[in-house]
């Protein structure tokens, strides 16, 4: 420790001299691809802001809690099972979040202040950033994509040149700093009110059938029980049971000629025993029926809720920690379930998530799924880790419905 930040003291200006001589070379490509008329090399913040930069020093500590930067952005416990197999166990999924967000728990100071340095602009930096938002943004769902696209390709590289970041990552033993994360850098701070209102009302006009397809064909199950999305019994939890008993109890009524509407409570029924066939319930302890009562709430409300405020959330990597908000949330439900009586759930197959994310989304009422769903997988990035996994089964929900 104590030599890694004499290290820096002694050879920070050295390490100034020797690799940023022609530092804004690469800048001017990107400026010049970008077609920004933006003179970059009379920028006089350039010395401060690296020498800020690599003044901060990673803790020795720290350096075990690296990823690979073949690792997906969301790269976690979860990012262990290949992307080629086709089942996710719910217990290997214990911490999911995007790098860059402010105050996420998941960020250790040294990447705070990584991440701060990069994010604050001036000099160059500023005046590209600001030639961008002074242009206007086409109103063609395909042309804004690539604008907008491009422009974050082209920062990235930008911040890669000005800052020398391969060189940084190597000096500090970190590979946070990949592709990926400068992406959702970027991005998040492209998508201010003024962009991320554009490009959600641009995708809306032009999206109008695919969101009233969708939204028609989720209508129509809005009723429909946890089974009747094809879910597997064993993740139905207590809601099979009580819609089965709602259904025998409603029988009851129509049979007694009882003209006195059932109402349901907004907590618990209480079950009268006999009325129940043990037969047709699906497995289930049957201690857990003994008691005498069952919860009218979806085991899945939580994950209803969270898939709720992806309307809410702005840039495209908030949106996908949403998604994945809601999927922790579709585990926790099972794992919380199955805790109760000292077992373990099996394995939860991709054909039978997708069921359940059906049920889910259709209870959830989200407006223009499917503008969101486009606007998470153009600007992501990267979609080969977990936040694709889960884009993959909202699209295959799209497609049944």
């Amino acid at each position: 420790m104590g030599n890694h930040n004499s290290f820096y003291s002694e050879n920070l200006q050295e390490i100034y001299k020797m690799q940023m001589m022609q530092w804004y070379v690469g800048v001017e490509k990107e400026v010049q691809k970008l077609g920004f008329n933006v003179n970059v090399r009379s920028d006089h913040f350039h010395k401060q802001n690296f020498m800020q930069l690599y003044t901060i020093v990673k803790p020795q500590h720290e350096e075990i809690v690296t990823m690979s930067t073949t690792e997906s952005l969301f790269a976690t416990e979860f990012e262990n099972i290949k992307r080629s197999k086709k089942t996710l166990d719910p217990f290997k999924e214990f911490y999911v979040t995007t790098l860059i967000q402010d105050n996420d728990p998941s960020l250790q100071e040294f990447e705070r202040q990584v991440l701060q340095q990069l994010s604050t602009l001036n000099g160059c930096l500023l005046e590209i950033f600001q030639t961008f938002r002074q242009t206007q943004l086409p109103n063609c769902s395909k042309e804004l994509d690539q604008f907008i696209v491009m422009f974050r390709d082209s920062f990235v590289q930008i911040l890669i040149h000005y800052y020398d970041l391969n060189l940084f990552a190597s000096l500090n033993k970190c590979n946070f700093l990949n592709t990926s994360s400068l992406q959702c850098l970027v991005s998040n701070m492209i998508f201010n009110d003024q962009v991320a209102s554009h490009v959600y009302q641009i995708k809306k006009l032009e999206q109008i059938q695919e969101n009233e397809k969708i939204h028609n064909k989720l209508q129509f199950l809005k009723e429909k029980t946890l089974a009747d999305f094809g879910i597997s019994i064993k993740y139905c939890l207590d809601c099979t049971t009580r819609e089965y008993i709602q259904s025998k109890q409603s029988s009851k009524a129509n049979t007694c000629c009882q003209s006195q509407q059932i109402t349901k409570k907004d907590t618990f029924e209480t079950l009268i025993i006999e009325d129940v066939d043990s037969t047709q319930l699906p497995s289930r302890p049957q201690a857990k029926l003994l008691q005498g009562t069952f919860f009218l709430q979806s085991p899945f409300q939580n994950a209803i809720e969270a898939l709720k405020l992806i309307q809410f959330r702005q840039t495209p990597h908030h949106k996908v920690k949403q998604l994945v908000a809601c999927f922790r949330s579709i585990y926790s439900a099972i794992i919380d379930y199955y805790n109760q009586y000292t077992k373990q759930p099996s394995i939860i197959s991709t054909d039978e998530m997708i069921p359940i994310f059906h049920y889910v989304l259709c209870k959830s009422s989200l407006q223009n799924p499917y503008t969101h769903f486009e606007i998470m997988q153009k600007y992501l990035g990267n979609l080969d880790g977990l936040e694709g996994f889960y884009l993959a089964i909202m699209e295959a929900v799209f497609n049944i419905v």
